[in-house]
């Protein structure tokens, strides 16, 4: 079948499909016959014969190939010499990794008949001969193996999901906007989008929004977010606007970044039976309903103050920098509030919107739903192996500790599964044998919350003028001194207003401390300790 061809099939079984729909229900369909038949260019009569082959063929565009006129299609009328030379022409002229045009090779496949004493077959001829050839073979041998694959090889189009929560797409993108910090709202950085999008329906699952580039962290709190109710409020907090959408995926389709490959990452998901697809590598359709979902996201963001667009050339003359206005929180604001009208908008590959997807097909019921929404939270978390010794476990330098620790030192010489939220340092959780979670804080509670990023810089920042072994009460009071002078320097660079941000952003769902009010355990070991003098009470009564 020529392109010609298949495009005018398809532009035929495009227009007249809705007309089968229409009849199926039982609705009259001559009116619509008669506008069909205007857009296609045909009478009447051959807008039904049409309609009635599409009926016969199960909808297949195939069925509405134009017939063609003239000899039957694949008839040689030529001389077989003749022939011959086009076939010799083509294959080792025309075949070749130089690509040249078709109009040369003509010419002198003309030229060599015309020197045999053939007459030259017309250039529709050879034409013909071309088109006849298996068109796989003709790219696979012009323009290589990957542009032959992305032409002809089988593609599985729109996936065929009917229930929601069977398949989620995930992937991450760099927003096209620069945002500023909070304390000065000077420019800062442009931020990272985490989106899930349900396939069958086209609701939006879930968003994580930060200046840190993906990771195994940013995976799992927008999943996290997928499994949650949600529920937003308008800006005059008037009026609460419905996200329904929460429950665990059957299945996630991702692509090859390394987070996504993260063991980490394959063991949470196997944790809570969600099956992984992998994108094929090389295979830019794949996809395609969260790459269409970041499309429309950022033609949202294009309008907001700040905006890089999508390129140098679709940003012109605007200055980015100069005119950035919104805060991390404010976008992230704004972004929830458009993806719920995204939600609410009639989306054209469903005919209706997603919020109303997901409410025709029980989207609440399709899925199992999350009681414990910290322990899904925390099976997404970065992991490393340590061993449980008498003293705790110890992560990046840092010592950790729980009672519940006692009873299983010593039990095993292998080591232990340790989660940890980057954002905050101060607590941890091991992943025992037997599959219980156990959180340990610091081993001395009068440490600050920190994060470890500022763990890392104030560990390069040690090794690169002492080197050696860092303890943990110096990598604290570095950590301290380069908290002062960042809060000294109020924030004048971008690296340490980017820290700031990323304080802001800590977890909050802990409560604030206050080390001098509480009670922590004291190494009584040490001789340094200072001591004080007891009244020895009994002692007084058996004087007296």
């Amino acid at each position: 079948m020529s392109e010609e061809a298949k495009t005018a099939a398809l532009r035929r079984a495009e227009i007249l499909r809705p007309l089968l729909a229409r009849e199926s229900e039982g609705l009259e369909i001559g009116k619509a016959v008669g506008s069909a038949a205007e857009l296609l260019g045909v009478s009447r009569s051959t807008a039904w014969r049409l309609l009635a082959l599409l009926r016969e063929n199960d909808g297949r565009a195939s069925a509405l190939v134009p017939k063609r006129s003239g000899p039957k299609q694949g008839l040689l009328r030529l001389n077989e010499q003749v022939e011959s030379i086009i076939d010799q022409g083509l294959r080792h002229r025309y075949l070749v990794s130089e690509r040249p045009s078709l109009r040369r090779i003509v010419e002198e496949i003309r030229a060599e008949c015309s020197a045999k004493g053939f007459q030259p077959p017309a250039r529709q001829t050879i034409k013909a001969r071309l088109d006849a050839m298996d068109q796989r073979h003709v790219v696979l041998k012009r323009r290589g193996a990957k542009a032959a694959d992305q032409q002809f090889a089988a593609r599985a189009g729109a996936l065929d999901v009917t229930k929601p929560l069977n398949i989620v797409q995930i992937d991450h993108t760099l927003a096209d906007i620069i945002l500023v910090d909070h304390a000065e709202r000077r420019p800062l950085a442009r931020p990272w989008l985490t989106l899930a999008i349900d396939v069958a329906t086209r609701i939006v699952l879930g968003v994580y929004v930060s200046f840190d580039a993906p990771s195994v962290l940013s995976i799992g709190l927008c999943l996290a977010h997928c499994v949650r109710p949600k529920s937003l409020r308008t800006p005059d907090q008037l009026e609460e606007l419905y996200w329904p959408s929460a429950g665990i995926p059957h299945a996630i389709h991702v692509d090859n970044g390394q987070d996504f490959r993260s063991e980490a990452f394959q063991d949470a998901c196997a944790e809570w039976g969600i099956s992984i697809e992998y994108r094929p590598r090389g295979k830019a359709h794949y996809g395609g309903h969260i790459e269409r979902l970041i499309g429309t996201t950022m033609g949202a963001v294009h309008v907001l103050p700040g905006t890089t667009q999508s390129s140098p050339k679709d940003r012109g003359t605007y200055d980015s920098v100069g005119k950035s206005a919104m805060t991390l929180d404010e976008f992230q604001d704004w972004l929830n509030l458009e993806i719920c009208r995204y939600n609410n908008t009639r989306h054209s590959g469903l005919g209706r919107t997603p919020m109303a997807a997901w409410a025709d097909l029980s989207g609440d019921d399709a899925g199992r739903q999350v009681v414990d929404f910290d322990a899904f939270q925390v099976s997404f978390l970065p992991t490393e192996q340590r061993q449980l010794r008498r003293t705790g476990i110890s992560l990046f330098s840092i010592g950790y500790w729980s009672d519940a620790f006692g009873p299983l030192i010593g039990r095993g010489t292998g080591k232990v599964k340790v989660k940890y939220d980057p954002r905050d340092m101060s607590q941890i959780w091991v992943i025992t044998d037997d599959g219980r979670t156990i959180s340990a804080r610091y081993r001395d509670l009068s440490r600050p919350v920190t994060s470890l990023w500022e763990l890392r810089r104030a560990r390069a920042l040690y090794h690169e003028r002492h080197g050696g072994t860092l303890s943990e009460t110096m990598l604290f009071r570095i950590v301290e001194e380069q908290r002062r002078i960042a809060f000294a320097a109020k924030q004048q660079t971008l690296t340490a207003r980017l820290e700031g941000e990323r304080q802001a952003r800590l977890p909050s769902d802990k409560p604030k401390r206050d080390p001098s009010r509480e009670m922590f355990a004291i190494d009584t070991s040490n001789p340094d300790l200072p001591t004080y003098p007891i009244d020895d009470f009994d002692g007084l009564r058996r004087k007296n």
